[in-house]
């Protein structure tokens, strides 16, 4: 299948979006070998590009927050200092990133090498902006090498039907359940410390009852329609047809039970927050700092926060399951490069600098952030912990059992994610959110998203 034009509702959502993200991680790599002059000009076909006069200068746009600036700050000069033919700018982006790199990647003056998370990277894929990357990958980075990432993470940036990569690994935070040790050991509730021995359902519903004693808000963390939970997996339920993209399966029992078991909890136990009550990722971490709450889910990301800020004891618990098997989230922050890039080898061998030992580890020490490679994460548990003593107690090897048993997934892709949330979005306020309709209504959504996501792929 050929490139697909960009739907007028995917341009006009990029060009009005405004993005907040909350998970910035980095990642590591071992530096390898820039492609030669002669292997570029082999790529498809492509004329080689000729060699530019003096220095060369990229233009590398990632987080403006504390994170990555201070890495680049620390480490750059590596990178510089081995490649003294090549300039690095770096640019913060914006708030709204998205809509602006839509508009300089069409109209020929965008960064030549940037990041995007979630469903993001589809959009822009749609527009015929992204470089595909199978045959720096291939030339570059060894088999053997390409088992130190994920290989579901790898495999979500790969395009519908052709499987052409235009995405590489930029981090990957994952999701645990934080407690406050404090409540739990007031309610006499025990927690496990192994991915094998997680919770049911059922045996986390118990829990939040002691938790919360049948009071409304102070269970768990609210259920948001993020599109990337991992507890459909683990009843072997999916958002979509792994197969066919344009295909929800919300409305299938196996996701019927899981979003049935959500609604209980919020509506009928009344122990699991909405987004009424809590309205963003910030404000659940801060009302479990301020003992509000007594569970959270959260990802290795919040870990420099709560360590910080924390005025209790509290540790790390894997996720509930059902019996299909533990699965957690694997966040989708990864790099691209511009395809008008006039240095596409120079930009690829910055990328593999971002995916370096050395950025990795100067990224976990700023902020505390996970890296992509397996390889750094005995190295990152250590580096949190002579950071912050205080994660002695906290069972950070938790993240890395997700990492060497590969339970980590990232989230599912619809055809349009834009329809999808146009559609989903307000069916699951109103389950979850107010409580005013069953999941039945989802099932009956989800019909509706996959008759508008066959024509939309149709058109």
């Amino acid at each position: 299948m050929g490139m697909r034009k960009l739907s007028r509702r995917d341009f006009l959502r990029l060009s009005a979006v405004s993005i907040t993200g909350a998970m910035a991680v980095a990642c590591q790599a071992s530096p390898t070998p820039t492609p030669t002059e002669e292997r570029v000009g082999e790529r498809g076909g492509e004329e080689k590009p000729s060699k530019p006069a003096g220095k060369v200068q990229l233009i590398y746009q990632d987080w403006a927050d504390e994170s990555y600036p201070l890495a680049w700050q620390e480490v750059g000069h590596v990178f510089t200092d081995a490649h003294p033919d090549i300039e690095v700018k770096y640019l913060g982006r914006t708030e709204d990133y998205l809509g602006k790199l839509l508009a300089q990647l069409v109209t020929g003056v965008a960064p030549d090498l940037f990041e995007t998370c979630r469903a993001d990277w589809r959009l822009l894929w749609k527009t015929g902006t992204l470089l595909a990357l199978d045959s720096y990958v291939e030339e570059t980075i060894s088999e053997e090498e390409m088992k130190d990432f994920s290989a579901s993470q790898i495999k979500f940036w790969q395009a519908p039907d052709t499987d052409e990569l235009y995405g590489w690994p930029k981090y990957q935070g994952n999701l645990a359940i934080f407690i406050n040790l404090e409540m739990a050991d007031q309610a006499g509730a025990s927690y496990p410390s192994g991915w094998d021995e997680a919770w049911t359902p059922e045996q986390y519903r118990k829990v939040l009852r002691k938790l919360t004693g049948g009071e409304s808000y102070g269970g768990g963390r609210c259920q948001r329609f993020d599109l990337d939970t991992p507890f459909l997996l683990s009843n072997d339920a999916h958002l979509v047809n792994p197969d066919d993209d344009t295909e929800c399966w919300l409305g299938k029992p196996e996701a019927q039970e899981v979003l049935e078991f959500w609604r209980v909890l919020r509506w009928e136990d009344r122990s699991m927050s909405t987004s009424m009550e809590l309205a963003d990722e910030a404000q659940i971490c801060n009302q479990f700092l301020a003992r509000k709450i007594a569970t959270m889910e959260e990802g290795s990301w919040v870990l420099r926060k709560v360590s910080d800020k924390c005025r209790f004891k509290w540790d790390v618990a894997p996720l509930y399951h059902w019996p299909k098997g533990p699965y957690t989230l694997a966040t989708t922050n990864g790099w691209h490069i511009w395809k008008e890039s006039k240095h596409p080898d120079e930009a690829w061998e910055l990328m593999l600098f971002l995916s370096s030992p050395v950025y990795g580890k100067a990224i976990a020490k700023s902020n505390f952030l996970q890296p992509a490679r397996l390889s750094l994460m005995d190295d990152y548990i250590q580096t949190l912990r002579d950071q912050a003593p205080s994660l002695e107690q906290v069972n950070l090897e938790l993240f890395k059992e997700a990492r060497e048993r590969e339970l980590g997934r990232p989230m599912e892709l619809y055809w349009n994610q834009s329809i999808a949330e146009d559609i989903l979005r307000p069916i699951f306020q109103q389950v979850f959110g107010l409580g005013e309709v069953g999941v039945d209504a989802i099932a009956q959504a989800c019909d509706e998203l996959t008759q508008r996501l066959r024509e939309d792929k149709g058109e």
